[in-house]
């Protein structure tokens, strides 16, 4: 595949480790990284350097496959990842503006063909013609080739960062909507968990009223809480229904392709310090692009500084003279006379965009660091809101409901007090699956930002 990449980061370990960072269940599938190859006349430092024909860049394989992902009854995080880096039509067609940039830096390297002219004077009724033929070629002065393929190679490395950046939005995207998944998942098991209690309850309370120790108003208490229950145990079914297409939708799905996700949220809690999170925002591309955009902007620079210098044009020819049938030979060189353009506008934009490109590479770190630092405060906030509801909250409603039920049944608690603790224990669990979902959005997000495990870092 011939896209050049940046000489400060090979950008396909940056995916290798990224997408083996995801492991929530099941291995992760190798992305079709895109491969280093020689730079055309990289080290080329005069226009005689580089070749006198013009060369053609070789296409590259498109990354990825064709068609539709097959069906699977289990999808695991990785395969979810594998699906939206091979069959996701954003990364396709960024991968193909690299290819047009390499056709761009192909062109940039070609010399400027020559002129030939043929031209008559002198025809008319009674009057001798004088004939010319003459050939020209515009002698490119300044190393100009070298320096315009300079600056188009860095802009197809500009154009590789820019591939890389869709792969990782990607992934992010395609991680965040899989937990999605994996937590509607949960939630139904808890509301499934739910509903067969609010109906064992009913069946109580039943039994209580027709034996005379219960009010006939608790029948209805206890049946609108079991008709609650079902109610959102429909919702989440209807929301599991839209998370998986959501997901599909992302490799280009126009409808699920698999039955169940696979994984258990939040194995791994353990939670890195910024500062230690933060050293690796090099690597991401949004950062990592600008050594090359910077060097692209002083590759123009000197564009534009060779435009400077003018070119010569050289012609030879022959005039034949019909009227003295003789014939002549023709020699000129030809060069502008640079007294108002000096392309000295052109050499002053340079240089501020250069200057500009420091502020704006400033800029993509600052941006990039408050995300990490939202992101990062998300991690921690869900990371203890799970260690109290594991240790403190759901065991507490656990023995609280035991109680009351117990109580209900001996005739010491009234219904309100059983419903209420039933409530109480299941909210508590899904507040718990919702943090375990919180985390590990947070988690994928920032693994994918720096490239590597939250574990490792």
């Amino acid at each position: 595949m011939t896209v050049i990449l940046p000489a400060s980061l090979n950008r396909s370990q940056i995916f290798v480790v990224l997408v083996g960072a995801f492991s929530i269940g099941g291995c992760a599938a190798d992305p079709l990284s895109v491969a280093n190859t020689t730079e055309i006349n990289a080290t080329a430092l005069t226009d005689r350097d580089l070749p006198r024909r013009p060369f053609a860049p070789v296409p590259g394989r498109e990354p990825g496959e064709t068609g539709a992902p097959p069906y699977v009854d289990s999808l695991t995080l990785g395969q979810a990842v594998g699906r939206v880096l091979n069959y996701n039509p954003g990364i396709k067609a960024a991968f193909y503006e690299i290819e047009a940039k390499h056709g761009e830096a192909a062109q940039a390297a070609v010399k400027p063909n020559p002129d030939l002219a043929f031209e008559v004077e002198n025809f008319g009724e009674g009057v001798e013609p004088e004939a010319t033929l003459q050939l020209s070629q515009v002698i490119e002065l300044g190393d100009k080739r070298v320096k315009r393929l300079r600056a188009a190679e860095l802009d197809a490395a500009v154009a590789g960062w820019d591939y890389e950046g869709r792969r990782v939005e990607a992934i992010a995207l395609a991680a965040d909507a899989f937990v999605d998944v994996l937590a509607t998942q949960e939630r139904l098991k808890v509301l499934e968990d739910f509903v067969g209690v609010s109906d064992r309850t009913v069946r109580s309370v039943k039994a209580r009223v027709t034996a005379g120790k219960s009010s006939p108003i608790e029948n209805d208490r206890a049946a609108v809480t079991h008709a609650r229950s079902n109610a959102i145990l429909q919702s989440e079914k209807a929301k599991l229904i839209s998370a998986k297409r959501k997901l599909a939708a992302l490799w280009g799905s126009t409808q699920t392709d698999f039955s169940r996700a696979s994984g258990q949220l939040a194995q791994n809690r353990s939670v890195p310090t910024l500062d230690r999170i933060q050293a690796y925002l090099t690597a991401n591309p949004d950062v990592a692009r600008w050594s090359d955009e910077i060097g692209r902007r002083h590759a123009l620079l000197a564009v534009e500084h060779s435009k400077t210098i003018p070119d010569v044009t050289l012609s030879a020819g022959l005039r034949r003279f019909e009227e003295t049938d003789s014939t002549a030979f023709l020699a000129s060189v030809s060069m502008p006379i640079q007294i108002f353009d000096r392309n000295v506008g052109n050499v002053v934009a340079a240089e501020r965009r250069i200057d500009k490109a420091s502020f704006e590479e400033e800029a993509a770190r600052s941006t990039l660091s408050r995300t990490v630092v939202e992101i990062y405060g998300q991690l921690t906030v869900a990371a203890e809101q799970l260690k109290t509801l594991k240790k403190s909250v759901i065991p507490a409603a656990e023995r609280a409901f035991a109680k009351t039920r117990v109580g209900y049944n001996e005739g010491k608690f009234d219904l309100l007090n059983v419903l209420d603790t039933q409530r109480a224990i299941f909210e508590a669990r899904l507040d718990f699956v919702n943090a375990k979902a919180a985390y590990e959005k947070a988690r994928v997000q920032l693994e994918a930002l720096i490239g590597r495990r939250l574990s490792d870092v």
